[in-house]
């Protein structure tokens, strides 16, 4: 099957492990993964989108992943925003930015430097620095790559407390940072300049189960009147909804959302998650 083609000339690329067939109805979507997370995070989703004839791809930023060779700690939001766009021109086809986390903020600001994207998901994201009310976040020491958060950490703040099988095996999927992009985002360093946005279609799903240090009550609603973007709340999904046993529960409202934009097929019937 062939897969979409890399883009930045070894600075960014595709994952391999994220292909998927370029035919499918409306815009690709293309997920940009949070902090510490390479685009193997999306692979559930990837699937689930493939079988339901959504064409989809997941980005693979410098320093993460496969790509780690790349990290620098001076690295911030606004190069991982310039890969972003970079890997959606190279695609030559309407785009959709989907963006986790730490990636939606990086979507908003990619969807500003493209200024043509076709839609903007937004899932338990970062604020804009400009949000009125944003919460910001004690900002971490810069000067060297942070490693990935311990076991506990990643069980209360990406699992919501949820019982996962191996989450040794998840943080071990998992890359370091670079200290300046947290801090792009904890020290709320990056606005939006949401007139350019407004208009765009676009949807912001919010975890009930999220970290309320990062994400506090009331601002991913605040995110998307801010942008003039739908808003749904899954109640009892963590921040990292789309890993399994998630994955189909959570993709179920973006697959509906793209339908409704471009016509695209509902997702199949299933007997569980894969």
């Amino acid at each position: 099957m062939m897969g979409w083609p890399p883009a930045g000339a070894r600075r960014i690329t595709l994952s391999h492990a994220a292909m998927f067939a370029q035919e499918g109805q409306g815009p690709v979507i293309l997920c940009i993964p949070g902090g510490y997370h390479s685009a193997l995070c999306f692979g559930p989703w990837l699937g689930l989108l493939a079988e339901a004839g959504i064409a989809a791809a997941a980005l693979e930023q410098r320093g993460k992943g496969s790509l780690m060779a790349a990290a620098k700690p001076t690295t911030g939001i606004n190069d991982y925003a310039t890969d972003a766009a970079e890997a959606a021109r190279a695609l030559a086809r309407p785009v959709v930015l989907l963006g986790h986390s730490l990636g939606a903020l990086v979507a908003m600001r990619a969807a500003e430097m493209l200024g043509d994207a076709a839609g903007l998901l937004l899932v338990a994201p970062s604020p804009p620095g400009n949000l009125p009310g944003a919460a910001p976040v004690p900002e971490v020491a810069e000067g060297a790559m942070l490693p990935p958060p311990d076991i506990a950490a990643i069980r209360a703040r990406y699992f919501g407390d949820h019982e996962v099988a191996d989450i040794s095996a998840y943080r071990a999927a998992l890359s370091p940072e670079s200290p300046r992009v947290l801090n792009d985002r904890y020290a709320l360093r990056i606005p939006i300049t949401h007139e350019k946005l407004h208009g765009l279609p676009g949807l912001v799903l919010e975890a009930g189960r999220d970290d309320a240090a990062r994400h506090p009550p009331g601002q991913d609603l605040a995110i998307a009147e801010f942008l003039g973007l739908d808003y749904h709340l899954l109640q009892d999904m963590p921040h990292c909804m789309m890993w399994q046993p998630w994955a189909r529960e959570s993709l179920a409202p973006i697959i509906a959302w793209h339908r409704a934009e471009f016509g695209a097929e509902a997702l199949p019937q299933s007997q569980g998650p894969k």
